[in-house]
């Protein structure tokens, strides 16, 4: 080669291994080729808004091509947040099947018929983890008892949640103690995500107590509400908290609220499980016509009832509509439901979190992905998960070529600009709708992340993971920069 064509040469190879180097490491996992000229461009927009090397961690690759594109400190370990539910996602449709659906059992034991519909001694309600038994489809499934002929109940309304152990708190949600929805306990037999909506509205005259409603109606609860309604509150809206009290749940509303104020919803953390379902479903037996004489008790059905053929079967929305909920909400509720479901076996083995966590770093594994995360929870909530962006853009990819379940994965993700997460971003940029991605946030940390699908109309499709851990930037400054990673990437790739 004549030395005049050597010097270019020797440039690229610097600038090459320069950006291995400082941008952590471009071989290894995230593979051996690199795209140099976007490498170059992503690190320029880095040193342009002066981001601290250790607090960004990204990798980007080309699905079609199977290379890397771009990666800074690609191969460290980070707190993921919520885009761990991106795995969550995966094991659940590998695990369980797209077709898969929850199952709650409905046994009875002594039946008398009459003419006016059946007695039954004692109804069992066997629960089977299902996340989307919303309030809604508990009056639909109080509904269809009611058609399968119940009228009266004249021992006890049994309730069998140990389809799951009887931990509720999962790993990393003792960090924050807030009453807040994403924060509800776990249980297997759940209505209306463990939680209970506030609605307040105005009184009709000033000094007037502010109007409170609950949804779903739940037997027992506490309300104490010292709110007033004012001539005008401003934009500042009534105080609302759930506690524990004496076995149940108490709300506590207290402020202000103006007298043309619009009523609103709060949704927070019922401090019950098993008894907020029961508790919950009585009032609906009651307006249908279903009479309880007993009580609401916690119990397993006894061997010799469920080994019979159930009564009745209620039957989740597919496990699609499952994940759909967790990736356009960021559902930790529907996130641990399934997590625990992994490792649940009806009647033999009770679904916990350790158990849970082995199958999945069993499932990683046995799938060749790269190294294995540190994984303690199905969500990501807490300063627990740590996954690398070369992980998250292996386990991307790997999910790219399961074409059974790609589409009602990638439909679930949201999209930027329009939808979930993702709604309120991208809304001035070219890649608006072009992105499918799972959002992460955690601000008592300063974790702000982003993963999923850049989809191109003519380019090859990319999987990415832009993750931000404490850089010193504002959350908004953080999601400024993954969007300009993003189309700078669309440019220049």
């Amino acid at each position: 080669m004549p030395k005049k064509a050597m010097k270019p040469l020797v440039i690229l190879v610097w600038s090459f291994f320069t950006a291995a180097s400082v941008f952590g490491g471009v071989a290894g996992s995230t593979g051996t080729a690199m795209d140099v000229s976007v490498q170059n461009t992503v690190e320029k927009l880095i040193e342009s808004k002066r981001y601290p090397r250790a607090g960004l961690g990204i990798a980007v690759k080309d699905l079609e091509r199977d290379i890397m594109l771009a990666a800074c400190n690609a191969d460290s370990m980070y707190n993921p947040a919520s885009v761990t539910k991106l795995l969550t996602a995966t094991v659940a449709f590998e695990k369980l099947g797209p077709g898969y659906f929850f199952s709650t059992r409905i046994f009875v034991d002594t039946v008398l018929e009459q003419d006016s519909g059946i007695i039954v001694r004692n109804l069992y309600i066997q629960g089977g983890g299902d996340p989307g038994f919303t309030a809604e489809r508990l009056w639909l499934f109080a509904e269809h008892l009611y058609h399968c002929g119940i009228r009266v109940i004249s021992g006890d309304l049994v309730l069998d949640d140990f389809f799951f152990d009887s931990v509720t708190v999962g790993p990393g949600f003792d960090e924050d103690t807030t009453c807040k929805a994403y924060q509800s306990l776990i249980n297997a037999l759940a209505m209306n995500f463990n939680t209970v909506a506030v609605h307040c509205r105005p009184g009709p005259r000033v000094k007037l107590p502010v109007a409170v409603d609950l949804f779903p109606e739940i037997r027992g609860l506490k309300v104490a509400s010292r709110a007033t309604t004012v001539q005008s509150a401003g934009k500042n809206e009534p105080e609302i908290e759930t506690s524990f009290d004496s076995g149940t749940t108490l709300v506590t509303i207290k402020g202000f609220m103006g007298l043309d104020g619009r009523g609103s919803y709060s949704f927070l953390k019922l401090w019950q499980t098993w008894e907020a379902f029961g508790n919950a479903l009585v009032p609906l037996f009651a307006k249908r016509g279903i009479t309880l004489k007993g009580c609401i008790v916690h119990g397993k059905v006894p061997r010799r009832i469920a080994d019979r053929t159930p009564f009745y079967e209620f039957l989740s929305e597919p496990l699609a509509a499952s994940v759909n909920r967790m990736f356009k909400y960021s559902s930790n509720f529907t996130a641990e439901m399934l997590f625990k479901t992994f490792s649940a076996q009806r009647d033999t083995v009770q679904g916990s979190w350790d158990r849970s966590i082995a199958l999945v770093n069993s499932w990683w594994k046995e799938r060749a992905l790269p190294r294995v995360p540190v994984i303690k929870n199905g969500s990501g909530m807490g300063n627990t998960n740590r996954f690398s962006p070369a992980q998250i853009v292996a386990l991307l990819s790997y999910v790219w070529k399961q074409k059974t379940w790609l589409p009602d994965y990638c439909a679930a993700l949201s999209t930027a600009g329009f939808d979930g997460t993702l709604k309120s971003r991208f809304l001035k940029s070219k890649l608006k709708g072009m992105v499918r991605a799972k959002t992460g946030t955690l601000n008592m940390y300063g974790i702000n992340t982003l993963a999923g699908y850049l989809l191109l109309p003519d380019a090859a499709p990319k999987a990415f993971a832009i993750f931000c851990n404490k850089t010193g930037h504002t959350q908004y400054e953080d999601w400024v920069m993954q969007e300009q990673l993003l189309e700078k990437i669309a440019e220049t790739a």
